[in-house]
């Protein structure tokens, strides 16, 4: 009996980019066939093992629900969840009081989506941050693996059973295949350069999650905060030990600090430099960091919102949501924040003229940060 780690690498002949779970497995089950990351098949030879994401996708293909089921089915579980919860929202000052994450794809896109107008905007918002979530969990051991061994084709098919576990509500959005597009697009060019990161590629889901990620510190979204920052200290020491650029930093009292390798958290334990750790000179690029990050991903909400005021006060509210304490209060996203981007939210219009066309108010002089905004 042969067991194929869903996570090997997937550089063997004859496998085609983009394939789906169901082609993967017909595939497996034929005789002389190459096999690619396929589901469990019991034969009298083979076993073959298939990765969560693959199974959630085989799943999907099986859903006979109608749109209204999914939409009841929805409703009644968040309303259970609430009453568990002994909650009235489903977010409370910016924080989930209940986790969506276990919902299949479909019915945590119909709430993210609104299907059929009756999701309030906190059930929108913890849906979509159980879809993140979703990613996050399916991508976190090949992403790992990636950067260990190179292998990003099994990363990208990963990524694409991922998001073949969408409904057809899903399915039928520009999105959903402009995306898919990419990620067929990532792995081919991983299997055709093996051991070399897909570039180039818009609209790539996989690209913006290793950056979202980081490369530097290991679990900085989850481990205490006082260590990620001794860690970051380690890693800015280094990188400074091998810095080769007239311009860049050979130590934290001059030069350009290069911090595109470090997450939003590991980054923000320079900015709020809690333990002294950090010199002023870090801390002051750092802060000026963060600032760009800010403005570059509101400008990108701002835009992806096809400037509609509702979809962008939704998404302003999902970022904060999504974001640890230490993030927030770098980016002087506070609780006072957060309750003027509500109380936006519910007179919409407000809050797109606040922007003009590229996101940004004119008057402001450089990247402008969300303070800016308020």
């Amino acid at each position: 009996m042969t067991t194929i780690n869903p996570y090997a690498s997937t550089y063997a002949p004859g496998l085609t980019a983009g394939q789906t779970a169901a082609q993967r497995a017909n595939q497996a089950s034929v005789p002389g066939q190459t096999r690619d990351q396929s589901p469990t098949i019991n034969t009298p030879a083979v076993n073959v093992t298939l990765s969560p994401a693959a199974q959630a996708a085989l799943k999907a293909q099986t859903d006979s629900r109608s749109i209204d089921a999914v939409i009841a089915d929805a409703k009644s579980q968040i309303a259970a969840r609430l009453k568990a919860a002994g909650a009235a929202s489903a977010l409370s000052n910016g924080n989930s009081t209940i986790d969506l994450s276990d919902m299949d794809r479909r019915t945590l896109y119909a709430v993210a989506s609104n299907q059929g107008g009756g999701f309030s905007t906190d059930q929108q918002v913890v849906a979509a941050l159980g879809m993140r979530d979703q990613r996050d969990q399916a991508l976190a051991s090949p992403a790992a693996q990636a950067r260990l061994t190179g292998d990003y084709a099994s990363l990208y098919q990963t990524a694409l059973d991922q998001m073949d576990a969408a409904g057809p509500e899903e399915k039928a959005t520009s999105a959903w295949s402009d995306q898919r597009a990419a990620l067929v697009e990532g792995r081919k060019q991983a299997l055709a350069r093996p051991g070399l990161a897909p570039s180039g590629i818009a609209n790539d889901s996989v690209a913006a999650y290793m950056k979202d990620t980081g490369s530097v510190v290991a679990g900085a979204k989850t481990r205490d905060f006082g260590k990620v920052a001794t860690d970051v200290r380690a890693a800015l020491d280094k990188q400074y030990s091998l810095a080769t650029q007239p311009t860049a930093a050979k130590d934290g009292q001059s030069g350009d600090i290069d911090f595109s390798r470090f997450d939003d958290r590991s980054l923000s334990a320079v900015a709020l430099n809690q333990d002294d750790q950090f010199s002023g000179h870090e801390v002051a690029q750092a802060k000026a960091e963060v600032r760009a990050r800010d403005s570059a991903a509101i400008q990108s909400d701002y835009q992806s919102s096809n400037q509609d005021p509702s979809s962008f006060g939704q998404a302003l509210i999902t970022r904060y949501a999504g974001m640890t304490t230490e993030e927030r209060q770098a980016a002087g996203w506070t609780p006072a924040v957060y309750d003027k981007i509500v109380q936006l939210q519910n007179a919409s219009e407000k809050l797109a003229q606040m922007f003009n066309a590229n996101g940004a108010p004119g008057t402001t002089a450089g990247p402008p940060s969300l303070l800016d905004y308020m």
